[in-house]
């Protein structure tokens, strides 16, 4: 079926590594599709070859390949050496060493004989750390977060053709975007390779309709706030939101499991029950754990281990002092940790279904979080993906699929509102809300405006802890 396999392929690949400043675990799996497509780069020094003093510093990075592997996987080989090459990696100016080597790999890329004419592309994320900041650079919808004080700070932000100011550089370039995709094609816009959207020789590499500009953010590490950083693929994050994941880490913290570990379980976590449905869980997935030792105190691992559990245990013991008494409602100093994972699932896919579990293609569903075909349009549960056995479902009149819980697919495609490719249904969510309203349903939110909110809570949250340290 297209790209989609008939079971998934749960193979899990992962490694670990650490010094006296970081420690990492990184997971990853190819699952539902045909062929695996991302690439990663854990590099603990980047100066190790090099006879020069110098402070720590590691780089991260996690590329989640599209329209083939050989520019995800190129990128994971030679973005971290095109970085350390650059002039302004040699005077330590990270933020530019980044963007300059982002732009080399575009180009090294076209160089390289065996990738010159290749017409993949793949999503960036990367970080640099050193002793006393990380500079994260982002190019696509991959993403990176980090955990502080168990709320989650956005270290990156998705490049998606919607945003308005990636389609006012789409559009200048001579492209546009429909049904949420650059060109009607590109799910992302930004991405390293992907040359078919890059060839207007007037304008500079940062201009073009895809552009591997990453941006980059810096973030001063704070040892007794910042905990770890998460770098993963959209497979990760289609699934859960960044505070969603941030708590799932620390909740394998707190049972004191391995790095490699939690990652294999949060991608266990991500895999769908069945292959039908928008696609959701049927991603290839990689995600990475990097954790800041405090190396001012010369604190090992395990100590870590016991910084986390002990803010985990203050979280609980503060929830339950303000659930004792009538004050008002304060967030906690330390966020929470997640539900049981297979808990999460249920919430994510339904009540039917446990984690490891391959279900049949009846999406039939019990209770909130069913994985029904369209149940991430806010939609109500017991929706069924119309299969071999419901042909007649297509000829319904479609206000009698609305009252009967279904809608007509035949509706939905007309509308642009969701597209089948390759197998996959892709739901284009800006047009999801015009839909239900067209329908006479109430629209609710998308789940990216769930997730956006979520973060702006957490952020309003994380300014507030840097009001009263500098108070």
């Amino acid at each position: 079926m297209g790209q989609i396999l008939s079971q998934p392929e749960t193979e899990k690949h992962s490694e670990k590594d650490s010094d006296k400043y970081l420690a990492y675990g990184l997971s990853c799996m190819q699952g539902w599709r045909i062929n695996m497509e991302d690439a990663h780069a854990t590099i603990l020094d980047l100066y190790k070859d090099s006879d020069e003093k110098h402070d720590h510093t590691a780089f991260f990075g996690v590329y989640d390949g599209h329209g083939g592997e050989k520019a995800a996987i190129f990128t994971g080989i030679h973005l971290h050496e095109l970085i350390s090459k650059t002039e302004a990696f040699k005077k330590k100016d990270y933020v530019n060493a980044l963007k300059d080597g982002f732009l080399s790999c575009d180009e090294a890329i076209l160089e390289d004989e065996e990738t010159y004419n290749d017409e993949s592309g793949c999503a960036a994320t990367s970080v640099i750390v050193t002793p006393s900041e990380i500079l994260c650079a982002n190019a696509g919808d991959s993403r990176t977060v980090m955990s502080i004080n168990g709320y989650a700070k956005a270290l990156s932000y998705d490049h998606k053709p919607m945003n308005e100011g990636e389609k006012a550089r789409i559009c200048a370039a001579g492209g546009y975007v429909d049904v949420g995709r650059v060109n009607g094609n590109l799910a992302l816009s930004r991405g390293i390779g992907d040359f078919v959207f890059k060839k207007n020789a007037d304008l500079p590499a940062e201009e073009q309709i895809v552009t591997c500009y990453p941006d980059v953010i810096e973030h001063k590490i704070n040892f007794e706030r910042d905990e770890f950083i998460i770098l993963a693929c959209d497979g990760i994050w289609d699934c859960l939101t960044s505070q969603q994941c941030v708590e799932c880490v620390r909740r394998g913290i707190y049972e004191r499991k391995p790095f490699t570990q939690i990652c294999e379980e949060i991608m266990e976590l991500c895999c769908a029950p069945t292959s039908d449905g928008l696609g959701i869980g049927c991603d290839n997935m990689s995600i990475l754990i990097v954790a800041l030792l405090d190396y001012t105190k010369e604190e090992t691992l395990d100590q870590w281990y016991d910084r986390i559990i002990k803010k985990v245990d203050e979280h609980d013991a503060q929830v339950k002092a303000h659930n004792d008494t009538d004050a008002a409602a304060v967030a906690p100093e330390y966020g929470p940790i997640s539900p049981p994972y297979n808990d999460l699932y249920k919430e994510i896919f339904g009540e039917l279904y446990d984690i490891g579990q391959q279900a049949n293609n009846d999406l039939r569903s019990s209770g909130p979080g069913g994985y029904s075909m369209f149940g991430n349009m806010g939609l109500r549960n017991g929706v069924r993906a119309m299969d071999d056995d419901h042909d007649d479902d297509l000829d319904r009149d479609d206000d009698e699929g609305l009252s009967s819980g279904a809608i007509s697919l035949q509706k939905l495609l007309s509308s642009n509102v969701i597209t089948n490719e390759n197998g996959v249904i892709y739901l284009d969510s800006s047009s999801a809300q015009s839909l239900l309203a067209s329908f006479g349903m109430p629209t609710g939110g998308s789940s990216e405006e769930e997730d956006e909110e979520e973060d702006g809570t957490v952020q309003k949250h994380i300014e507030e802890m840097d009001d009263s340290e500098s108070s």
